[in-house]
Order: C-alpha cells, then structure tokens, then sequence
C-alpha cells in the first residue's frame, strides 16, 4: 500500500476513535444523532416480504445504523455489524446492552475490504461512508463483487460515498485534495456504481453538494465535495417468452 493510504487510515481512524469518545449515540448535535432516513425507509421496504431479514452493516461503527435497524426486526431477523476499530465495536455492543437488542446484534472487527462474506447470506447490506476508504479501485470493485453475491435475491444495498472531495483549512483558507483513502470523481463514482449494478433495479442514484467542519489532523478544516446516495435491489433473472421471428409465426 502507498504511504499516502496508510496516511489518509490512520488519520481516520484517529478521527474516529476520538470522536466516538466525545459523542454519544444518537445525542443531538453530531452526524450520529439518527439514522440515515433512506436507511430505515429501505429497510420498511424489504420488511414488507422479508419481516426477519439478516443485515450486514460495513463499516457499522458505534451502531448509527445497526441499533435502529435491530429494534426493527421480528425475531429471527439479525445484524451483524463489521468495522475495523476494536474500540467501535466495543462501544456497538455496550449500545446494543443499553438499548436492549444484543440478541440480534453480532459485532465482528475486520477490515471491509478484507472481509469475506458468504454467498447468499443477506437480505440488507448498509455500507454508510464505508466503501471511500479502501485502497484502490481494483479494491472497490472486488469488494462490490462480494457483496452482490452474498445478497439473496430480493435483497437491498444502500450505499453513500463522499467523492470529489477537497479540504479547506479554516483559519488560512488553503484548498487542498482531501485526505481520504479512495477519492473518487463524482461523475465517474456514479458511472462506475450504475455499471456495476447492472441487471438490478437502482432505486435512488443522487449526489447533492456536501460541506462538513471538522478538525482533523489538529487542523480545523472544511471537508468540501458531493454526497453520493445508490440503493439497489437484487432482481430475479427475468425469464421472457420467446419472440417468434415473422416466419415462425401462424396467422
């Protein structure tokens, strides 16, 4: 791996450790006071056939996405959440204690683009701010590719990635690319996504314009970009008559 990725992971992982540290799930105020309400919608949308669906949620940190989603599930129905931080997932278990949905939460430490998921395992895969953080694009595609066949037929992907991303420093106003492992080009975020999505149906495919304050590196910086939203559906392989040719035809 380049020492530019190496760089760009560990200032995320020092940004999140110490984030999760000085915010509480789901206290108002941060990025994790709810859930992402296209999550949940998605996930009204599966309950409708599938009351009990099994979930994977990449990237899952302190449970944004996994909690809520447990307490929507009917018994049989489970999450497992994956994140590369062991701090994040002790923190994900203690909430799902606090909120009472343990028995339908498994919390695993891995890396997402080294975790192997079983073929037709899932019926929801959530992949939030996830899929920007591997190390190349050859990476992204391996890790779609895994993803797509361990979802049952049905089953729904929810996927948000920042792209175009640049930062401004606060106090000197300067522009630079932004530290981020895979920063990718809005246009060819959505092109890639759509083709690789073939043969499913896309449900939302958007990018609206994005400007979060953090302070990161000790910088106080303006992370500047577009937001990408993609969700899916795994549709049966679609069996249509056949088209007689005009000589085949009878009149």
């Amino acid at each position: 791996m380049s020492a530019s990725f190496n760089t760009a992971r560990e200032s995320e992982n020092q940004y999140h450790q110490q984030f999760y540290k000085e915010n509480k799930l789901f206290a108002d105020g941060s990025w994790m006071s709810r859930p992402t309400p296209l999550v949940m919608e998605l996930l009204e949308r599966l309950q409708q056939y599938t009351p009990a669906p099994h979930v994977l949620d990449l990237a899952c940190g302190v449970g944004r996405h996994a909690i809520p989603v447990a307490q929507k599930l009917e018994q049989g129905g489970k999450v497992v959440g994956v994140d590369l931080l062991e701090d994040a997932i002790d923190q994900l278990k203690q909430y799902a204690d606090e909120y009472e949905v343990s028995d339908r939460i498994e919390g695993i430490v891995n890396d997402v683009e080294h975790y192997e998921i079983e073929p037709e395992q899932f019926d929801y895969m959530i992949a939030t701010g996830c899929l920007e953080h591997v190390s190349s694009l050859e990476a992204l595609h391996e890790v779609l590719a895994r993803m797509q066949a361990g979802t049952r037929t049905g089953g729904i992907h929810f996927i948000s990635m920042t792209s175009s991303v640049q930062q401004v420093d606060q106090h000197s106003g300067d522009v630079e690319e932004g530290n981020i492992e895979l920063n990718l080009d809005t246009t060819q975020l959505l092109e890639l996504l759509e083709s690789e999505y073939e043969g499913w149906d896309i449900i939302a495919h958007k990018a609206v314009a994005q400007a979060i304050e953090e302070n990161k590196d000790d910088q106080d910086i303006e992370l500047q970009g577009n937001w990408v939203t993609f969700a899916a559906s795994k549709q049966p392989p679609t069996h249509e008559p056949k088209r007689l040719r005009q000589d085949e035809q009878t009149g």
